[in-house]
């Protein structure tokens, strides 16, 4: 069975105030705990392996999902309590593993919903009350470039103001747009002129969400891609803002937008399309210097799949190796959601001059490395039930099934993990019936 966890990250940036492809997480929370708390949601399809989301305020806490009908579905209850209160949205899934939901609350208490999208027209909710989830409005935001939408992406600045970003087009030719929200007018507008990521109809770019540092800036990660062809992922690049509005790249040299495929000077590691860069398991980290970690996979001068991290240094970006797996290369020349055979966490400071960064892989298995800070050469390769400290096993599903994906989400808090269970990725295509039982979707609280 696989785990599938949301990285906390973005959900933490989600709600700064109040989600990279976000690292699927390998190994749980090393903390101690005196308790696991299970508080019972819903059923939902298990047919579909397509992304929810859970949101904690100081009242409430709220789950976005697809209910056994596929209907996408709003609970909510009081942190008092374990009885939640549902209404279905009119929205109802396919087989699209793209079309996740997403969800947030701005500064006034509303309630912001988005999903069901791949290449398809918006699909926006609003709450006419706060906090209420009786009231939610289907509505438009600008009325623009909103015909071919994917990865919906709600997050706020430093200062609680809320935007959302989209792709609008499909994969090798979509602009990447934000919108910011006027709470005193309840209207959504372009947060600039001009979209963010431009590919110049020669590709489209696959980034990280935009992630707050311990340096004050917000940090993205990218990559360009010129097909549904997973494999034509090309160019590492990294850019950064203070404000989210005016940009550079790591030299600290501005940024003009849109930034655009041609741009050179963004490029932290340059692949070329066919050699593994893929927009699945990479991440953005620092260690305890401030220094700034891009992690992720690409093949080696041989084909093979292996882990890589750049670090920016005093005369530019140094890439290193950080595995040496032999004989396995990750089918990446294939459209849809695919599964991730190699997944590879941000680095983590382990001790005084030593780095941690975990793995997970197909063929050998899931652990975590040693490195030393200086060189990030592996000192010590510690396989899954090997590693020492404290650690907690949330239970398994109630009726858990053979190669099922299990999906675990971390809430904005910290303090809440929701699971579930679906079929794997089928690369957006219906599975062969019979479909899988519904799966118990539950949150457990942490203690």
């Amino acid at each position: 069975m696989k785990i599938q966890v949301k990285k906390l990250l973005r959900k933490v940036f989600l709600v700064l105030t109040g989600i990279c492809p976000a690292f699927t997480g390998l190994g749980q929370q090393s903390s101690p705990i005196s308790s696991i708390d299970a508080i019972p949601v819903d059923n939902v399809f298990s047919g579909l392996s397509v992304g929810f989301d859970i949101l904690t305020t100081q009242k409430y806490q709220y789950v976005c999902y697809y209910d056994t009908s596929r209907n996408m579905t709003i609970a909510q209850r009081k942190l008092n309590s374990k009885t939640w209160k549902k209404t279905k949205l009119p929205s109802v899934v396919g087989w699209d593993s793209h079309n996740n939901v997403t969800m947030v609350i701005d500064r006034d208490g509303f309630i912001h919903v988005a999903g069901n999208m791949h290449a398809r027209p918006l699909v926006y909710f609003r709450s006419a009350k706060p906090e209420d989830i009786d009231t939610f409005e289907k509505l438009p935001m600008t009325g623009k470039n909103e015909d071919r939408v994917t990865y919906p992406l709600f997050f706020k600045d430093f200062s609680g103001n809320l935007f959302f970003q989209y792709r609008n087009g499909g994969s090798g030719n979509g602009i990447t747009y934000w919108n910011r929200y006027d709470t005193s007018t309840g209207t959504w507008s372009p947060a600039f002129d001009k979209p963010l990521f431009d590919g110049e109809n020669e590709a489209s770019a696959y980034s990280s969400d935009p992630i707050a540092g311990p340096d004050g800036y917000f940090h993205i990660v990218y990559m360009w891609r010129q097909t549904p062809i997973a494999n034509t992922n090309h160019n590492l690049s990294y850019i950064r803002s203070k404000d989210l509005v005016h940009w550079e790249n790591a030299k600290g040299e501005p940024l003009t937008l849109p930034v655009q495929w041609r741009n050179s000077t963004t490029i932290a590691d340059p692949v070329d399309p066919w050699n593994g860069l893929i927009n699945m398991g990479f991440g953005i980290s620092w260690d305890d210097q401030k220094q700034l970690y891009i992690t992720y996979h690409k093949f080696d001068r041989n084909g093979v799949s292996q882990a890589y991290a750049a670090r920016y240094e005093n005369d530019g970006w140094h890439i290193y190796q950080l595995s040496n797996w032999p004989g396995f290369t990750w089918d990446l020349n294939r459209g849809g959601s695919i599964n991730g055979d190699v997944r590879i966490s941000g680095v983590k400071q382990y001790g005084p001059g030593l780095l941690q960064v975990n793995y997970s892989h197909k063929k050998y298995g899931s652990g975590k490395w040693i490195l030393d800070q200086a060189t990030l050469r592996v000192k010590d390769d510690q396989k899954a039930g090997q590693e020492s400290g404290p650690s907690y096993k949330l239970p398994d599903p109630r009726t858990p099934q053979s190669d099922m994906r299990l999906h675990r989400v971390t809430d904005n808090t910290g303090k809440f993990i929701m699971q579930w269970q679906t079929v794997q990725p089928n690369q957006d295509r219906a599975p062969k019936p019979p479909y899988p039982a519904p799966s118990d979707l539950v949150v457990y609280k942490i203690q």
